[in-house]
């Protein structure tokens, strides 16, 4: 072969393998899905156990390949409050499908953090009380004396230590009078306080709990549109709120009022006062909903791409308050239409597509269209096994 020839040939196999690299880098998300997908005819019970199996199984980045499910290499996902929504969501899916094996693994997890001084909750709320909530939900269905005490120990510090603003509104920071606060800590904060009401008999936190939801209507609510901003002093932003509609902030809130809602007696004072919130804050959320069943990034702003950790709460809670009979047959339908739409967003090895990142407080709308979205971002894995156990629920 002439030099000339290997010159040429040496071009073509350059073009070649650019032309390789640019088809997959051209291979969207949404292409994958439409490649991969299969999951149209799997009920809401194998969609939770096709994610929920892929997380307890295989996670390259997490566990040992010679040791999938932790058991000899106890590597777990580390404390913090994505990792407790998860956990939470596989006591649920536990339940539903009446296999063990998702409540030995997330027993397992706890039994590992407990061991190995894993445990954090003084630090902010983001390191305690999700994962104290789902302690909490896992100590329900396998009572172990260890997981009690640490639910009285972080639930006592948040009741007690946990810094808040004049008029007993929770925060994070350490300068109440800064007033930073934002809608994610009520998720964080309100069900394991509510939850351990009963378990501890202090049923002043009742009352708390409810506090926070009417302070934080009226400081991040907005009164027309009923969505909430998600947070107030941070950034630039320091004497208001944040611009926006977040999806996901709002479906920390609407969580966050369901498991209230269901926790604290009907006959507390401020129950239907909380009740009447809930459902003016349900009626706006449907509003937004996209033909295609799911929500958007920013909810009122239609151009931003849809997102599937905050559609996924939405459906929960629109299942959980039709079931309670807080809200009507249309949020049951929309919650399956929801569902049906989510389901396009996960691919038959139970991938998860199109989540925001994690997402502080932003400056301006622009930052929060420009927030990145992720495959299997972790915000995604509980909620959607939630939304999944709720939908498969009503065929019970």
């Amino acid at each position: 072969m002439s030099e000339k020839q290997k010159t040429v040939v040496s071009t073509s196999c350059v073009f070649l393998f650019a032309y390789i690299l640019c088809t997959a880098e051209c291979l969207s998300d949404e292409r994958r899905q439409n490649i991969f997908h299969d999951n149209k005819d799997k009920t809401a019970l194998e969609i939770a156990q096709l994610v929920g199996n892929k997380y307890i199984t295989s996670d390259p980045r997490i566990y040992s390949p010679a040791d999938p499910l932790g058991l000899k290499v106890k590597v777990f996902r580390p404390w913090f409050y994505p990792t407790g929504v998860t956990l939470w969501s596989l006591c649920q899916l536990s339940d539903i499908s009446q296999d063990t094996t998702y409540l030995d693994f997330v027993c397992r997890s706890f039994d590992y953090y407990l061991d190995n001084n894993k445990v954090v909750y003084k630090i902010n709320m983001n390191r305690g009380g999700v994962m104290g909530h789902a302690l909490l939900e896992a100590n329900n269905r396998r009572p172990n004396p260890r997981y009690k005490e640490l639910v009285r120990k972080i639930s006592h510090y948040y009741e007690h230590e946990q810094t808040r603003l004049p008029d007993g509104s929770i925060c994070y920071k350490k300068n109440p009078e800064l007033r930073q606060t934002w809608i994610d800590s009520l998720f964080v904060w309100c069900p394991i306080q509510v939850k351990s009401a009963k378990l501890f008999n202090q049923p002043q936190r009742y009352e708390d709990v409810m506090r926070q939801f009417f302070n934080f209507t009226t400081r991040l609510q907005d009164p027309q549109i009923k969505l909430f901003y998600q947070g107030w002093g941070w950034g630039i932003n320091r004497t208001t709120h944040s611009p926006g509609f977040w999806c996901r902030g709002n479906g920390w809130v609407i969580v966050a009022m369901t498991e209230s809602l269901k926790a604290i007696p009907p006959d507390q004072p401020g129950w239907e006062k909380l009740l009447g919130l809930y459902q003016d804050f349900a009626k706006a959320i449907l509003k937004e909903q996209a033909p295609s069943g799911r929500w958007h990034q920013l909810m009122t702003r239609h151009d931003s791409y849809q997102e599937t950790s905050g559609t996924a709460m939405f459906i929960y809670s629109f299942i959980e308050g039709y079931k309670n009979d807080w809200l009507g047959k249309e949020y049951k339908n929309a919650a399956i239409k929801g569902f049906e739409g989510l389901k396009r967003k996960i691919d038959r090895e139970g991938n998860i597509y199109d989540t925001c990142v994690g997402c502080g407080t932003q400056n301006t709308l622009k930052d929060y269209y420009e927030r990145e979205k992720r495959t299997n971002e972790q915000h995604a894995i509980g909620p959607v096994i939630l939304a999944a156990c709720a939908v498969s629920s009503l065929d019970k």
